[in-house]
């Protein structure tokens, strides 16, 4: 008698019948300032990929496949304009950090004595629909390659937006496995 298996199959009363949402995130940035994180309300997000290069040998008329070297892939962030002054501040500030517009120089990515480079930890974390932490993926050497603060329409109706394009750096702790919250169940 075969056993019956209802992986992913939840009664449909209280969190545990709770399907997992697609807008319950922030983006949580680590000493952005001194010592200071910031969190971003987070319209749209990706989660952290990587890809490997594939590896051709050739034996005869046979070719065989191995993993080569893996490319970390960051993505787009989306988040609401509910920024403050201040928070949109740090936010222009860690994006100088890497390019200078008023001097066109390039910042340095790591540490280096008393300057400090544009290089940032932080992570993506998901939220259950009653507000209890779900699943939080690390990144790690993140800097913003690209910010768009979103376009100015009086016809419109939609929310300010800010985007922009982070890059990540292959994490030295679990790779793609997320954290998880208290409340998360098996």
């Amino acid at each position: 008698m075969a056993k019956d298996l209802n992986f992913g199959v939840r009664g449909l009363t209280g969190r545990l019948g709770d399907i997992r949402r697609v807008n319950n995130f922030i983006l949580h940035i680590e000493d952005v300032t001194d010592n200071s994180a910031l969190n971003l309300v987070v319209q749209q997000a990706f989660i952290p990929q990587y890809q490997l290069e594939v590896l051709e040998f050739r034996r005869g008329t046979d070719v065989k496949k191995l993993a080569g070297v893996a490319s970390w892939t960051g993505g787009n962030i989306t988040i609401l304009d509910t920024l403050s002054r201040d928070e949109l501040e740090v936010l222009q500030d860690w994006a100088e950090k890497t390019y200078d517009p008023k001097t066109g120089k390039i910042g340095k990515a790591y540490d280096d004595g008393n300057i400090r480079g544009y290089k940032r930890s932080g992570s993506i974390v998901e939220y259950a629909s009653d507000g209890t932490l779900s699943r939080s993926w690390p990144l790690e050497g993140m800097w913003i390659s690209q910010i768009d603060y979103g376009s100015l329409d009086a016809a419109g109706n939609e929310l300010k937006q800010i985007s922009f394009t982070i890059q990540i750096d292959p994490p030295t702790t679990d790779g793609l496995r997320p954290t998880y919250g208290d409340g998360y169940e098996n």
